[in-house]
């Protein structure tokens, strides 16, 4: 409780600095004096009345009765003042609460004086205390003008000393009076003292406060500097980063097309339809996989600009650590051997797997670059224990010292000559592994090569994809794109897959086709953008006739196309583009049994989690 009161004391609503400082102490002088002076008197009168009687009241040049009215009165006022000035600062008017304090004890030492005559002058410090508050609390103005009064109350009272013994000689008259210079040189020296203090503190204040506003303005200006740095750094990290992503756009073009050089064996004549369709079905396999890098490079750039997708879903990591053998070879020239090992059973994780191929890829551009003479690049994939997967990537190459391994992560790090690579490899690969609750330590010396051990959780549930098709009759799918092109391969892949689809080129015509349709569709599949309009748009006018058939949105944007995050639509969800056709075809088939189930749909926020 005490503290509180501490607290409440030190915070005063006053806005000048060295006010709101006077402020603090002179609350604890307001309440010392509002509590001393009644209780003073109180006891005096008490304790110490003959004294009193004796030696001020009986002697006033008023009479005892007036003189004891003039005493208690002033008392009784200097005690209102004190707590009214307290309630003032606690208000916030602190220069008007010790104004009319410090004018209320003046007028009582003018009324006491004019009492008892000047003879109280002698060890009597109100005077002082007064001329000293006046000062330090409302400046050298204030100062000079209560010198001046108290000044010209010692002279008043001393007059009327004079006139009330009118039988005095001159000599007693001017010895009377002789005590007034001394007071005033007395006076005066204590407020030149204060005035001189006062002053230099004020102007230290001063040049502390033309300091500090200096300061503000360097420290502005320096953030401006530090801004346009940043900026500079930025346009620069951009140029690095746009040449490493065009390096590793021109890996992906020529994966592709040394795969694509593989369709010369259609030609030659000793064409083995077996031997050689197996050979061009891996070719194709290899540019699928080209491509997925070439979707983790643009998934790269976004994550660079802050604006990344991710798509989480579950899938077994020894199937697409065997997929991803054609893709690494390419990537590793012929002096270095690859050396993949998987275990027999699926490891299920839950991770993008775009990204996760990223890394995978990021990984090994590592250890290429790093064995620049050849040698062994070696996977390995298992199962550290019944909850994670353990990933292990090692390379015999150059290795790294104890300086670079404490930095290896770090954005736009890199050990490589300007133009080779962005620094930005391996930052990514750590925080898409750290995102997927995973961890990723290395070992690496000079000379010995390097190791990167990867702990990922590993998931119980089934891998995504694997959903079966509804028993019965074919799912009704309405697929509306401008893009002709994908429209026929999703078409094709989504008839392939047993549905029934109906094509419209641009949002009018899907509201032509509806109005014609026999059976409404089960799942509707609609392009976000458009040349006549947008998916929500269209979506907005197609839910009047169709309120609850669930909706799959894909956009080859960001997630959220400039709109707020999430879905006003609770049936719809975001797909976004490029995906592989059989990932919309297992989101047709989960979107047509959760309609035909009679399920409420599944919330957005889970949607999007899962995406």
């Amino acid at each position: 409780m005490f503290q509180r009161f501490l607290s409440r004391v030190n915070q005063v609503p006053v806005s000048d600095p060295v006010d709101r400082r006077n402020a603090v102490f002179m609350q604890w002088l307001l309440l010392f004096e509002g509590l001393r002076t009644p209780l003073n008197k109180i006891y005096l009168l008490i304790y110490d009345w003959p004294f009193l009687q004796s030696a001020f009241y009986d002697k006033a040049r008023c009479g005892p009765t007036v003189a004891i009215s003039i005493d208690l009165g002033t008392d009784l006022v200097m005690t209102a003042a004190a707590w009214f000035g307290l309630y003032l600062i606690r208000k916030g008017q602190f220069r008007f609460a010790v104004t009319q304090y410090l004018t209320v004890l003046l007028s009582s030492a003018a009324l006491a004086y004019a009492a008892f005559g000047s003879q109280a002058i002698d060890g009597n410090l109100t005077m002082v205390k007064i001329l000293a508050l006046s000062g330090l609390m409302l400046g050298r103005r204030a100062l000079w003008i209560t010198y001046f009064t108290e000044i010209l109350i010692f002279m008043m009272s001393m007059v009327t000393d004079r006139i009330f013994h009118a039988d005095l000689k001159l000599r007693e008259v001017v010895e009377g009076f002789a005590a007034l210079p001394i007071a005033a040189l007395g006076y005066l020296l204590i407020t030149i003292i204060l005035d001189r203090s006062i002053d230099a503190l004020r102007e230290s204040l001063s040049e502390s406060n033309a300091h500090r506003k200096q300061l503000q303005l360097e420290i502005a200006e320096r953030e401006r500097t530090q801004e346009q740095l940043l900026h500079a750094q930025k346009m620069d990290a951009v140029g690095k980063l746009a040449s490493g992503i065009a390096h590793d756009i021109n890996n992906v073009l020529g994966i592709i097309l040394g795969f694509s050089m593989e369709r010369d064996r259609v030609e030659r004549a000793g064409f083995l339809p077996n031997e050689d369709s197996q050979a061009l079905a891996d070719a194709l396999e290899g540019v699928e996989l080209a491509a997925r890098r070439g979707t983790a490079v643009c998934r790269k750039l976004l994550n660079f600009s802050r604006r990344d997708v991710t798509h989480t879903e579950t899938f077994d990591a020894t199937e697409t650590l065997r997929e991803l053998r054609p893709l690494l070879r390419q990537l590793l020239p012929t002096n270095v051997d690859l050396t993949i090992n998987t275990p027999p059973t699926p490891l299920s994780i839950h991770f993008d797997r775009s990204q996760f191929e990223l890394a995978l890829l990021n990984l090994t551009s590592n250890a290429r670059d790093a064995m620049p003479d050849g040698g062994t690049f070696t996977l390995s994939l298992a199962q550290d224990d019944s909850s994670n997967v353990a990933l292990t990537i090692q390379d015999t190459g150059l290795g790294m010292s104890a300086e670079v391994r404490q930095h290896l992560f770090e954005p736009f790090f890199t050990t490589k000559p300007t133009g080779s690579g962005t620094g930005l490899g391996l930052s990514v690969v750590y925080g898409l592994v750290r995102r997927a609750g995973g961890t990723i330590a290395v070992d690496s010396s000079p000379g010995k090569g390097t190791t990167f051990d990867i702990l990922l959780p590993m998931t119980a549930g089934s891998v995504a994809g694997a959903v079966l098709p509804l028993p019965g009759e074919r799912i009704r799918v309405m697929l509306i794109d401008d893009d002709d092109d994908l429209r026929g391969v999703l078409t094709s892949a989504l008839e392939n897959g047993g549905c029934e689809v109906c094509e419209a080129a641009s949002g009018a015509e899907a509201e032509r086709l509806l109005q014609q349709m026999v059976m409404p569709p089960d799942v509707l599949i609609c392009d976000h953008r458009m040349p006549d309009t947008d998916g929500m748009t269209l979506l907005r006018k197609l839910r009047l006739q169709l309120p609850t058939v669930p909706a799959i949105l894909i956009s080859a944007y960001h997630e959220t196309d400039g709109l707020p995050h999430g879905l006003a639509d609770v049936y719809c969800e975001r797909l976004p583009k490029p995906f592989v056709p059989n990932v919309l075809l297992a989101r047709v088939r989960v979107a047509a049994r959760r309609s035909h189930s009679g399920v409420d749909v599944t919330p957005r926020s889970q949607l999007i989690a899962n995406r």
